[in-house]
């Protein structure tokens, strides 16, 4: 009886200290990838996607005109991910895409803001390349033709390159990052590591790309690494996801999204010093996935939740703030 007894404490102590176990693991950050559900937001890897209502509209990036005067972004409606450009104001929508077998996502403008750079995909099994075309959406043309996914194309402010995201040489798919010639020429691998590296996004003088990264403890992290691959340094400590970075156009402070104050859905935007230093919270709202504009004095962003959010700005001391999308 003693025995049967001291196995029956046993197993209740080990089904305790399992949930507790489970609940104290950190939660890992659903990519927004668009070859699975691009949704800017954290989701427990158990957790199933909300099914979108017919009139929910995501929008999935925000991307300035090189003059400011204009915002493009790549938005899902009606199952369908399609590229639209708008005045920075929200008014004059047009929709720069136009194959209905093709899903667009993750756009990038040309330094001169004569082309435009994206990834897409034709069906929903396919795999994602990256096309070129002409700033009125005509002229289309595909730059990577590899088997594996390729997205998340940003032109070099000088022109030259264009960085993207693949999984053609992960090991167990590591999404890792990658550099062609603006014409989809000398593809190669920036960076040999085993982590999930995700978004690149140049310095104004092209010498450096900021990105973030998964490197299996179910914590991204904001990186730096030379565009010839060189020293890729890490930001952010090991607090929280840190996520989406980008840089400032005059390239002393890089803005990002991070869930650092608390909860799991607790996202804002954040700038920091390109060394790491000088953390400071800009927004108060539930937002993601921020951009400068091109002269630095307002910021665009994502606001909401999968499967319905919106495009704002806001002057870059958080006021002024509007909403630019129903």
């Amino acid at each position: 009886m003693e025995n049967i007894i001291v196995m029956l404490v046993f197993l209740v102590v080990s089904a305790c200290l399992s949930v507790f176990s489970a609940q104290s693991q950190p939660q890992k950050f659903a990519q927004p990838q668009e070859q699975a559900s691009p949704a800017a937001t954290p989701q427990t890897e158990n957790r199933q996607p909300e099914t979108p209502p017919a009139d929910a509209v995501f929008y999935h990036d925000v991307c300035w005109s090189p003059d400011g005067s204009q915002v493009m972004f790549s938005a899902r409606k009606n199952g369908k991910w399609s590229i639209y450009v708008m005045s920075a104001d929200g008014s004059q929508l047009r929709k720069l895409s136009s194959d209905p077998n093709m899903n667009y996502y993750s756009t990038s403008w040309s330094p001169d803001g004569n082309r435009i750079v994206f990834s897409a995909r034709a069906g929903k099994e396919a795999k994602s390349d990256i096309y070129l075309m002409d700033a009125d959406g005509s002229g289309v043309r595909q730059l990577t033709t590899h088997p594996a996914n390729d997205s998340s194309p940003a032109w070099s402010p000088d022109g030259k390159q264009i960085a993207f995201i693949s999984d053609r040489d992960g090991k167990d798919h590591e999404v890792q990052i990658y550099v062609m010639r603006a014409d989809g020429s000398a593809q190669r691998r920036l960076i040999n590591s085993e982590t999930h590296d995700y978004d690149p996004q140049w310095s104004p003088d092209s010498r450096r790309i900021v990105y973030y990264a998964e490197s299996g403890d179910h914590k991204d992290q904001v990186w730096i690494v030379n565009a010839d691959g060189t020293n890729p340094t890490r930001l952010t400590g090991g607090v929280a996801h840190n996520i989406f970075p980008s840089w400032s156009p005059d390239g002393k402070s890089i803005i990002f999204t991070s869930n650092r104050d608390g909860g799991e859905n607790n996202l804002a935007i954040y700038t920091m010093n390109p060394d790491g230093s000088s953390i400071r919270r800009l927004s108060d709202q539930r937002s993601s996935l921020a951009r400068f504009s091109r002269d630095g004095t307002r910021v665009g962003f994502l606001a909401g939740s999968y499967p319905k959010n919106a495009i704002y700005v806001m002057n870059l001391d958080g006021s002024g703030l509007k909403r630019l999308t129903p």
